[in-house]
């Protein structure tokens, strides 16, 4: 949960806000007069001596200062043409990129002697006017303004181990990173370029020059997609050639496996096998022949196998089918019809004989549509998810009811702590865009009765304004009773401020009448101090114990103690003084909140939960939360009543990991270190980090069965469209009061914004998880931090530019795409081609069932040939046009999504 400006401690100690004032300056907002900690002034000349901290290398007018070589490697896939260094050692203006660096060299090398004195500095690369921080320098700092700058220690004499590539001559370390000789370690497929020690796309004339499994494909080594491109004898499994477990049934040594995706596995319902024992008869031939094979017609024949048993196994439906063995002794051609001796029903054939009966009863599909499942039955992984704060989407009546004290604002183009009118009946008036739209899963803010007082910031020092709960997140139920859990007393109430619970059962049943699940925002952490659950039942709820700056009595404030991440306290901390968070070690507490959820889900028909800022909640809560569920839903759609976790976690994916169990926990969690990987790789250029990051780190991180929720913008952090347009940096920022309330951005006019917006989408709809649509970015909808990140929504079509419009409709595009193509939910990822600002994959269920998609992502300026597809005809799945591979190109800022045609 994020409410007020509620965010990572860690956020709030900021003074300036993320979004650089002006957005046309790239340069970082680091003030001129604030001494780093190594004492060096970063101003116009050094404190004590009147000189400056650095100079050009043949400046020797300050015997303190010595020769550092600054040294920027260009990747190969993008190289550089023109590179500067800047930092806060520059006089006499710092930041001002004054130190044009010499290059490239032959190894795509550039560089600068500087005089420096010893110290601490701050700088930052400036790469054909796009700055960036130095890629092989893991020291970083926060500048203050939401981004980060490289940081250098410098000291004197500097006499590093290397500087350049040539300086290294040993064989196991060829390269020079950060000023060591190091190896260089590059992802499966890529090779250390012999010129520039950077990792690039292995070059190849034909398999041999590859690693192990893959295939050599215009020129370079790649994945398999497809059989036909491995050695004889090899098939493609999981995008590398190799030698199969077996071909068929058959070659499975035990009788109850079953050849699946070329693996023995145990054999799925839908394949059933057939055995008869030869009983010394002499048979020369069997076969199968029954009402599923239009009895002779189309009868199977049986292999006889090394222990002399006849076989053979059979694709079939559900259904109870009668049929005969076939058989063929001693050389005689006429056969004898007999019934199964091992079968469990025989029935009259009307001739004087039996058939024998086979009754198929099956739920599972695995055998005849793969991995991918049958793209028929409801799958969540299927879903497009949506998520309406109800008070910011529309209001029907133009009515809003203020809680007294909360600070206003106006929030169609800025930020407001106050309720805005947004209601229930609007949402339900607005169901028909969203289901033009393609969303499927419709997530609401809390709905609860909420806290009628107005509350402060959880940092009041940062923040001085006064907020309601307009957002949901202040829950405030009286003493309910549910000792009869289907009727308890009171019933628990709707928040009156957008509506009834006759208008929520609308919302949840006109949605469902669309085919929208619906899933409600659960706040079990704490209530409304001033709740009569609270007042009844104060024991039920987490208090200090005087220790280490904890009051003896009253509540432990999360963030003045600094207890977010307390090992105990992290579960039983205030988020502020009038937020009691609950004790669940208490089973009376914990039984009730199970209760409550339970209630809810059950009076609502609701199809899963998003579960508030999990890791505050202790795993007993949550493990007897799912045992609740299981009980209650026993045969949900989509086969699980979904609960997904908020763990506002960017770079801790353990811990997100550490909740999802689906039997017993989470089915999945809002996938924050994806979040920021995306948006370093679509927005920074960085696009191979990205692809190694989700093919070799996210794709293994989680379990087997997870359902993780995947998103590029929330409610938590600005908005989506400033991190596209660079005016934010820092793909990690979180929300403060500088620019949730001082820094409100306007709406960016630079069509390449939404261009880059719509790619990162396009990279959401096309890989596993949930994508999930925060209301108002299919429009790119501008906002700063918490609480401006929460406007109205834009429903004036008048007001949108036509890159907003282009937006939403090529959002809407690639939703259809995604729904018709279970590749693209289901499927699995090879990678054929990735460099800095080009990323070609094919989704794959390796099925005959399912159609293969191949997905071509530009991000860079310029139009691109796409290379490494197998030979053929694609047809684009949105405009319908077909190219041969050979002429396939991709414009500047686009996405295509290609199926190849059969031969």
């Amino acid at each position: 949960m994020k409410t007020l400006n509620i965010v990572p401690f860690v956020f709030l100690i900021l003074s300036v806000g993320c979004l650089n004032p002006d957005p046309t300056d790239p340069r970082p907002n680091v003030p001129s007069d604030v001494a780093l900690d190594s004492g060096v002034v970063t101003s116009d000349a050094d404190s004590e001596t009147g000189l400056c901290p650095s100079a050009p290398a043949d400046d020797e007018s300050d015997p303190d200062r010595c020769i550092h070589t600054f040294v920027y490697r260009a990747n190969g896939s993008a190289p550089a043409t023109a590179v500067k260094v800047a930092g806060d050692f520059e006089c006499p203006s710092t930041w001002a990129g004054s130190y044009s660096m010499s290059g490239p060299n032959s190894a795509g090398e550039f560089h600068i002697d500087v005089q420096l004195k010893p110290g601490r500095y701050q700088y930052k690369f400036i790469v054909d006017n796009t700055w960036v921080t130095d890629p092989e320098n893991a020291e970083r700092a926060d500048n203050g303004s939401g981004d980060q700058n490289s940081v250098l220690t410098h000291s004197c004499p500097s006499e590093p181990d290397c500087t350049f590539n040539a300086d290294c001559i040993v064989e196991d370390r060829p390269v020079c990173r950060q000023y060591q000789c190091a190896p260089c370690d590059c992802e499966p497929g890529q090779r250390c370029s012999p010129d520039t020690g950077q990792c690039e796309t292995a070059p190849c004339e034909g398999p041999a020059d590859c690693d192990t499994g893959q295939v050599c494909s215009d020129g370079a080594c790649r994945g398999c997609l497809e059989t036909e491109e491995c050695a004889a004898g090899l098939v493609c499994v999981n995008g590398g050639c190799d030698v199969p477990e077996c071909q068929t049934w058959s070659d499975c040594e035990t009788p109850t496996d079953s050849c699946v995706d070329f693996q023995c596995q145990p054999r799925p319902c839908s394949r059933q096998l057939f055995s008869l024992g030869s009983n010394n008869q002499g048979y020369d031939r069997v076969l199968v022949a029954g009402e599923f094979t239009a009895w002779l017609e189309n009868a199977v024949e049986m292999k006889r196998q090394d222990d002399g048993i006849w076989r053979a196994e059979i694709e079939m439906d559900n259904g109870r089918y009668a049929y005969k063995f076939v058989t063929y002794q001693n050389g005689n051609a006429d056969p004898v019809w007999i019934s199964d001796p091992g079968a469990m029903e025989q029935v009259s054939d009307g001739l004087g004989g039996e058939n024998s009966i086979r009754t198929v009863d099956c739920s599972e599909t695995t055998a005849r549509f793969g991995r991918c499942g049958d793209p028929d039955v409801a799958d969540w992984r299927d879903e497009i998810m949506y998520f309406v704060m109800v008070d910011r989407f529309y209001d029907s009546d133009g009515q809003s009811q203020p809680v007294d004290g909360a600070t206003g604002g106006n929030a169609a183009t800025g930020p407001s702590g106050q309720f805005e009118g947004g209601d229930l009946v609007g949402l339900s008036q607005k169901l028909g865009y969203l289901d033009d739209l393609g969303v499927t899963s419709l997530w609401l803010s809390a709905p609860y009765k909420n806290r009628d007082l107005a509350g402060a910031a959880i940092d009041p020092g940062t923040d001085p304004n006064q907020y309601s709960g307009y957002h949901g997140y202040w829950p405030s139920p009286e003493n309910i009773d549910f000792s009869d859990p289907l009727n308890p007393r009171p019933i628990p109430a709707v928040e009156s401020r957008i509506g009834t619970a006759n208008d929520l059962r609308s919302v949840v049943d006109e949605a469902h009448d669309s085919g929208m699940k619906v899933l409600f925002d659960y706040v079990m952490n704490h209530v409304d101090v001033e709740s009569g659950l609270y007042r009844e039942h104060p024991e039920w709820f987490a208090r200090g114990d005087g220790r280490d700056g904890r009051p003896n009595d009253g509540f432990a404030l999360c963030g003045p103690l600094n207890l977010w991440n307390d090992p105990y306290w992290g579960t039983r901390c205030a988020f502020t003084d009038y937020l009691p968070p609950f004790d669940f070690d208490n089973a009376d507490a914990r039984a009730w909140s199970v209760a409550d959820a339970l209630w809810w889900a059950r009076e609502y028909n609701l199809d899963g939960f998003r579960l508030d800022a999990i890791k505050h909640v202790s795993n007993e809560w949550l493990t007897d939360l799912r045992a609740a569920l299981n009980e209650a839903f026993p045969t949900p759609q989509g086969d699980r009543f979904y609960l997904v976790g908020e763990t506002f976690a960017y770079d801790d994916i353990g811990l997100l990991a550490s909740y999802i169990e689906p039997s017993t926990k989470l089915d999945g969690q809002f996938d924050f270190p994806l979040k920021a990987r995306l948006c370093e790789g679509i927005f920074q250029g960085r696009m191979n980090e990205l692809q190694g990051w989700m093919d070799n780190v996210n794709r293994t991180a989680y379990p087997r069965d997870a359902i993780m929720t995947t998103w590029i913008g929330n409610h938590d952090i600005p908005r989506a469209i400033h991190f596209a347009s660079g005016e934010i940096g820092n793909c990690r920022e979180g929300s403060n009061p500088g620019q949730g309330w001082n820094l409100t951005p306007q709406q960016p006019q630079n069509p390449a914004s939404y261009e880059q917006l719509g790619l990162a989408f396009g990279v959401l709809m096309t890989s596993p998880g949930i994508p999930l649509i925060y209301y108002g970015d299919e429009v790119g909808l501008a906002g700063g931090g918490d609480p401006d990140n929460r406007r109205m929504m834009p429903w004036d079509e008048t007001q949108l530019s036509d890159a907003q419009i282009a937006l939403r409709e090529r959002l809407r595009s690639m939703i259809a795409v995604r729904r018709n193509y279970r590749a693209l939910s289901r499927g699995q990822r090879t990678t054929i081609d990735v460099d800095g600002d080009q990323w070609v994959y094919r989704m794959a269920c390796n099925n005959d069932n399912h159609t293969d998609v191949t997905v071509v992502v530009n991000r860079g300026g310029n139009e691109r040939r796409v290379r490494g597809l197998p030979m053929g005809n694609y047809r684009d799945l949105e405009s319908q046009d077909v190219v041969n591979n050979n002429d396939l190109r991709i414009p500047p800022r686009s996405i295509r999504l290609l199926e190849r045609l059969e031969e």
